[in-house]
């Protein structure tokens, strides 16, 4: 049943995906469409009001006129509708990658109801053991890990977001490769001696952070998975922020108030996700102290269900 969860997680991210490009590519069509609009109605003013004071004019000149009124109208139009060409391009691209080549199939290799529970009469059970299951505890989430396991190996099933071994914190499932290396970099960011002063200054201590500890990697993912699921671009549309004017972005869904609090210079995109990272984990320290306070994390180490910040 495991295996449900994950192709639901792995098919609301490339529905979100292809949103996203669509929205992209609406938006930069809608753009060209006004330039190309403004140009036009710009150019035909400029072109009657130069022929009204200039009878003798020829169209070479009419044209002359306008591109030095408009500085070369033709090229910003043609410059526009390059940028919705490769908009639509990169929709169409992101479009075959999801229905072409994976065809939203993120839920056929999960097998058929079938088998020994599944008939009448007494039958072997068939099951079998994940490979590579391993249980692990908060006590050993410190404990050096083996090449190519743990969540900062990407070894077992981190690539597929749920098949390797389980994270200590509940049903956690372990993080992709690239997850595991944002969290590595925004770490190290925060921790480069270039924004030590600025830390100073906001009285964070994170001197217990370290991009090669395996629980705070653990920690900083499980409030990546809980909160959106491990995709940059996850926005909430529907919760009381939504309704404010500030709906949660990003990796560890902060709203851009908070994100543009506690962002770090250089680091101000909120669905980049390092940049989102960063404030989000400068964010919890703020207000609980440490990445052992956020809600989610007390709660959940405690044997309880995943809170939000």
């Amino acid at each position: 049943m495991t295996a449900y969860p994950a192709a639901g997680r792995q098919l609301k991210s490339a529905l979100t995906s292809c949103a996203s490009a669509l929205d992209t590519a609406a938006t930069k069509l809608e753009t060209a469409h006004t330039t190309v609009s403004g140009l036009h109605e710009a150019a035909a003013t400029a072109a009657s009001e130069y022929r009204r004071t200039h009878s003798d004019a020829t169209q070479t000149d009419i044209d002359n006129h306008v591109r030095q009124q408009l500085d070369d109208p033709v090229t910003k139009a043609g410059q526009a509708i390059t940028t919705a060409t490769n908009a639509l391009t990169t929709a169409k691209t992101a479009l075959d990658g999801k229905l072409g080549e994976e065809g939203f199939g993120f839920f056929k290799g999960i097998r058929q109801p079938g088998g020994a529970d599944f008939l009448p009469g007494d039958h072997p059970i068939d099951w079998e053991k994940t490979a590579g299951y391993s249980p692990t505890s908060l006590a050993s989430a410190n404990a050096p890990a083996d090449p190519g396991s743990g969540p900062g190996a990407g070894g077992g099933g981190g690539g597929g977001g749920g098949a390797g071994a389980p994270s200590s914190y509940g049903n956690t499932p372990a993080p992709k490769p690239q997850v595991v290396e944002w969290i590595k970099e925004a770490i190290q960011v925060i921790k480069s001696p270039e924004m030590a002063a600025i830390l100073r200054k906001r009285g964070l201590d994170v001197s217990d952070l370290d991009p090669n500890d395996p629980q705070d990697i653990e920690r900083i993912w499980t409030i990546i998975h809980h909160e959106s699921g491990g995709n940059p671009n996850a926005i909430n549309n529907w919760d009381i922020n939504a309704k404010n004017g500030v709906p949660s972005q990003g990796l560890m869904q902060t709203i851009p108030p908070t994100f543009n609090a506690h962002a770090l210079p250089g680091y101000g995109q909120i669905r980049e996700p390092v940049d989102n990272i960063i404030a989000g984990v400068l964010y919890t320290y703020s207000r609980y102290g440490n990445l052992a306070g956020h809600p989610g994390i007390a709660s959940m180490a405690g044997g309880g269900g995943y809170k939000p910040y």
